[in-house]
């Protein structure tokens, strides 16, 4: 029996050490965003001034604000949980109450990093489609719709 004592305090101090790197590894690096491919959106005439909108259940949304019409990630960078609250005046996480502003910007943590933006183009018709395979900085927009 005393032989099993010293080998169960060595499990412990294991799992100690395991669990202490987890925590270290878990918030120290950021999710990042789902990438779906090519995402079909909505029409640009019926995105108003400001907007911002999840695109169906899918961890995008489009917006529109007086620089133009811009896409971005709903996987939120702390912990890659899809952001559900989209609103013009900002979003969040219903994991663990990170909050984003309107164009990503983290104003609330524990999320270490804002939002991804991404590539968004416009058709004939004026339908947008989200590349999300396409990263943009969070300035990008599209203009002259």
């Amino acid at each position: 029996m005393s032989r099993d004592r010293p080998l169960e305090s060595r499990r412990r101090l294991f799992l100690l050490a395991g669990g202490a790197l987890s925590m270290q590894a878990c918030s120290s690096s950021a999710a990042g965003p789902a990438r779906i491919g090519d995402v079909v959106a909505v029409n640009a005439s019926s995105l108003p001034n400001p907007s911002l909108e999840a695109v169906g259940t899918l961890p995008v949304c489009i917006g529109r604000d007086t620089k133009g019409v811009y896409a971005m990630t709903l996987t939120c960078t702390h912990a890659g949980c899809t952001v559900d609250a989209v609103a013009p005046t900002g979003l969040v996480c219903p994991c663990h109450g990170s909050t984003f502003d309107a164009n990503g910007d983290v104003t609330g943590g524990p999320a270490p990093a804002p939002l991804q933006h991404f590539l968004v183009t416009a058709d004939a018709s004026g339908l947008l489609t989200i590349h999300t395979d396409q990263d943009v900085s969070a300035d990008t927009r599209l203009t002259g719709l």
